[in-house]
């Protein structure tokens, strides 16, 4: 068992209760682990991305995303994680990565006429962008300061950009 949020003792679940702190460790890590080498080994997919199959990349790249996000259960527990995801400060950046996580995996599994690959094709990398912007933007969200920070150094990017013009 682990303590939530609010001190209070909830079961990890079914399955992973009677596990010792190394092993949930253990089970957190090997997630992410997983999740990390399928996510990074849709990038030999590419190719296929490239000639109007998208399926393959994205699918290994989100289905990567979903199993190291499900590692972190195993250290809080699935209550307690989902409380922490949806947290105000958190709320938005967790609904965007999940929704980006569904709507990719429903544009890629859905077939497409062969006239429109390159727009599934171009609409699928833009889902996988969102969906990585949106959980480094979540997890900036345990960083103290660290999303004010990003902000400050896009707006100074910005600005540079605005005076070249």
């Amino acid at each position: 068992q682990t303590g939530g949020e609010d001190g209070s003792q909830e079961p990890l679940c079914s399955m992973c209760s009677s596990l010792t702190w190394q092993e949930r460790l253990g089970g957190c890590l090997g997630c992410m682990a997983l999740g990390y080498i399928l996510s990074f080994g849709s990038f030999f997919r590419f190719k296929d991305l490239m000639m109007g199959d998208p399926a393959p990349f994205v699918v290994y790249a989100t289905v990567g995303n979903i199993i190291s996000l499900s590692g972190s259960f195993f250290l809080s527990g699935p209550t307690s994680q989902f409380k922490k995801m949806f947290h105000e400060s958190r709320k938005t950046a967790t609904l965007l990565y999940l929704g980006s996580l569904a709507v990719t995996l429903i544009v890629a599994l859905i077939p497409f006429g062969s006239g429109v690959r390159g727009i599934k094709a171009m609409i699928l990398v833009i889902l996988l962008l969102c969906q990585y912007v949106a959980v480094a933007w979540y997890c900036m969200s345990y960083i103290p300061f660290a999303r004010q920070m990003i902000t400050r150094l896009f707006n100074r990017i910005w600005s540079r950009i605005e005076e070249w013009d």
